[in-house]
This record gives structure tokens, C-alpha cells and sequence, in this order.
């Protein structure tokens, strides 16, 4: 009775010292800093800063995961920290985009039972040494045709004097030029000297898409040069939507057909000629909805055409003499 009594109270203090043993060796994650104010950051700086998660207990620590609530908040962490150790949480803010007080957050996860989730702060005051308004340049045009000028308001609110230099741009077609504002041209309630930044799109500029950015150069304390972006899109003169006739997988036991709208974008009415196309069976018919401005482009597959896949183009003549044809890529697949 005396063993079984003595093992029962060895089994029970082994527990015991198991469970206090366990409870000793939790971890305890501590904020050191949770909120820091990096104070005023020039806007497209990347700020860098490095939290300190402190664990006051005496088991590891395992970080889980970080959440940043802002897609511009990168973070590098420590998955684990040691009993009485300290780790690191670095987190990166792009400020691209940003503007005035900000405040990012983001979430720290751990396995500390009495504090699973941490939040961490960074703050800062996003300035540009040199405004701009609008601050883009966009265009969309056609091909051969005049577009309007983009202009540019520079100011600084910062201390110094604002000089712009020079400019340059990006592309051939697109002409800039600089001048001080005109007491007209300048925008109410902003200090000091303004500039005007002028932008233009020449007529000879290509059909397509386009992007980059114009330089500024300045005679400024905090900034010497600045990049403002210009983008647009240089239609053709004739269009035609959608602009791949598609069909797509067909079974031709009857006859399958697609509209296109072929349209002048122009300023002149034009005349569309008889249609080519290099793809056997394919049969093309061209209707005239509006008088040199609208066309109706009817393609019809016979049904004799053979099985597999089909490509092709079309071509139409026209009477512009920047745009003296236009071609239409034709595919699909006869089942």
C-alpha cells in the first residue's frame, strides 16, 4: 500500500513540475517601439525601418506571419526568436503615390497565447520639393492630326528658390518647352516663382502606344532634376474594330459570318476599296453606312472550307494618303 501510495506521488509530482516546467517556458512577445514618425520624406524616397519585437519569456517565440495593410509596405522579419532575445521586423514604404501625413500599419501573428497579434505603425509626412499640376501629361490622337498642348504648373512650397533650367523629352514626336508664369497662369494661394512646362504632340508622331517621361531640370536646394510622366495613345487614321477577326472554333455545316466596323477617325472623308484576303473560302463583302466616315466589313466562311486551323489577312485600300491600306489579321479553326 506504502509503494503504491509513494509511486502515486512521484507520478503526480512529476506532472507537476511538467506542467509548472511547461508554463515557464511560454513565450512573451513585447513591443519595444510599435510606432515610429520617420517625419517629412521627399515623395519616391523608400523609407526603411527596423522594429524590435522583445520576448520576455523563456520558450521561443515564432513569428507566423506579417501583413502589411499597404500594398507599398515591404517587411522582412525573424520567423523565430529565442527566450530573453530580441528580434527584428524591417519594413521598407515606397512613397510613390503618397502625399501629406501617412500612416501605414502593419500586422505582426505569433504564437504568444496572450498576445497572438501585434500592430506595428509607421509614419511620415510625404512632400515633393516641387509640385507639379497636373503632374501627367496624356494623349490620344490621330494619326496626322493636331492634338492640344499639355501644360505643366511648377511651384515649390519648400524654402529656396524654384528655377527650371531646361527640358527635355523622351520622344522625337513630342516637343517641350519651358517659361515663368505669367501672373494669369499662376495658381492662387501657391508661394514663390511658377513655371510653365509645355507639351506637345507633333502630327507626325506614330500610330501606338506611348510612355515615358519628360526631365525637367531645375536651379533648386533640394532637387535638380524632375521627371514628369507623359503617355498616349496614336490612333490610325482608318480603324477597324474589333481589330482581329477572330472566329474562333467553328462547325461549318452552315455558313458562319462576323461584322467588323471599319471607321475614319479623320477629319477628310475617305473611299475604301475592293477587299483582299489570302484565305481560301473566306468571302468578304464591304458596306458604306455613313458616307466616308462608316463602313460595314461582313466576312462569310463557306462552308466547303477545309477542316483545322486558318489564318490570313485582309486588305483594303483607301483614299488617305497617311493610311493608304488597311489590313485586318484573320484566324480560327474549322471543325
Amino acid at each position: 500500500m506504502r509503494h503504491a501510495l509513494g509511486r502515486r506521488a512521484f507520478t503526480f509530482s512529476v506532472a507537476a513540475l511538467a506542467v509548472a516546467g511547461g508554463a515557464l517556458a511560454q513565450p512573451r512577445a513585447v513591443l519595444v517601439d510599435p510606432i515610429v514618425d520617420v517625419g517629412i520624406v521627399p515623395r519616391g524616397d523608400l523609407v526603411e525601418h527596423t522594429f524590435e519585437i522583445a520576448n520576455e519569456g523563456s520558450g521561443a517565440l515564432a513569428i507566423t506571419e506579417v501583413k502589411p495593410t499597404c500594398g507599398c509596405t515591404i517587411v522582412d522579419y525573424d520567423r523565430s526568436i529565442a527566450g530573453g532575445a530580441t528580434g527584428r521586423v524591417v519594413a521598407k514604404l515606397s512613397t510613390k503615390g503618397l502625399r501629406g501625413p501617412v500612416a501605414k500599419s502593419i500586422a505582426v501573428y505569433t504564437d504568444d497565447p496572450r498576445n497572438p497579434q501585434l500592430k506595428l505603425v509607421i509614419k511620415a509626412n510625404v512632400r515633393a520639393w516641387v509640385e507639379t499640376d497636373p503632374g501627367y501629361a496624356r494623349f490620344l490622337a490621330v494619326r496626322g492630326q493636331n492634338s492640344e498642348t499639355v501644360e505643366q504648373t511648377l511651384y515649390s512650397e519648400e524654402p529656396g528658390e524654384l528655377v527650371v533650367t531646361g527640358v527635355s523629352s523622351p520622344f522625337p514626336f513630342v516637343e517641350v518647352g519651358f517659361r515663368e508664369a505669367a501672373e494669369d497662369e499662376r495658381l492662387e494661394g501657391r508661394p514663390g516663382r511658377q513655371w510653365v512646362v509645355s507639351t506637345t504632340l507633333r502630327r507626325d508622331a506614330p500610330e501606338g502606344s506611348f510612355a515615358d517621361f519628360v526631365s525637367v531640370d531645375l536651379d533648386h536646394p533640394k532637387l535638380e532634376r524632375l521627371k514628369i510622366p507623359i503617355s498616349g495613345f496614336v490612333q490610325p487614321v482608318v480603324a477597324v474594330l474589333p481589330r482581329v477577326a477572330d472566329f474562333g472554333r467553328k462547325d461549318l455545316s452552315v455558313p458562319q459570318s462576323a461584322i467588323l466596323e471599319v471607321k475614319n477617325l479623320g477629319a477628310a472623308e475617305v473611299t475604301l476599296g475592293g477587299v483582299e484576303t489570302d484565305v481560301a473560302g473566306l468571302v468578304a463583302k464591304l458596306e458604306e453606312v455613313e458616307k466616308g466616315r462608316l463602313f460595314r466589313l461582313r466576312l462569310t466562311l463557306d462552308p466547303g472550307m477545309p477542316k483545322g486551323d486558318f489564318r490570313g489577312v485582309l486588305k483594303i485600300p483607301t483614299s488617305s494618303r497617311l493610311q493608304p491600306e488597311v489590313r485586318v489579321d484573320v484566324r480560327g479553326t474549322i471543325l
